[in-house]
């Protein structure tokens, strides 16, 4: 779900200090792409086809590389391969087209939206997971804040 994408982007830019916004983007991505291209276009038998391939991890990866530099390539790499492996819970196809993979058929988006939400296992890792990342992300906020309060004292002292 998109909230343990986020979450585990989230860790990943607090812990391995990948770039917020490319990390971040890379999360939800491949959702992005397969979810319209299934479920609001109806051009695919699944929900995750070309968005979830390495080959789409790595095109990607090679524009981003191009177009904003070597360490957004390898933050959108990272949030984008991490999204496939959160998503090994069922079909993946890493390695499409040059392998055929059979789906489960879909049962429409309002379905396949209230299992997810209704797979409490999964509803509690997500929801931890979440928890994990605004409490280490609420330390880093406060520690800037701190930083932004010493900068202020800092400029008025000197004004005067």
């Amino acid at each position: 779900m998109l909230f343990g994408h986020l979450a585990v982007s989230a860790l990943e830019h607090r812990y391995v200090k990948a770039a917020f916004v490319p990390v971040m983007a890379a999360a939800v991505f491949p959702d992005i792409v397969d979810k319209t291209t299934h479920y609001a276009l109806g051009l695919t038998d699944s929900g995750r086809m070309w968005g979830h391939t390495l080959l789409a991890a790595l095109i990607t990866s090679g524009v981003v590389l191009v177009l904003w530099g070597k360490r957004a390539a390898t933050s959108w790499a990272l949030g984008y391969l991490s999204h496939l492996v959160c998503d090994i819970n069922n079909v993946v196809p890493w390695l499409y087209p040059l392998v055929i993979y059979e789906f489960p058929v879909s049962e429409g988006f309002k379905a396949t939206l209230w299992a997810s939400l209704t797979d409490t296992p999964r509803m509690l890792l997500e929801t931890g997971l979440s928890v994990w990342a605004l409490v280490a992300h609420r330390a880093g906020l406060r520690a800037l804040t701190l930083e932004l309060s010493h900068i202020r004292k800092r400029a008025k002292s000197m004004e005067e």
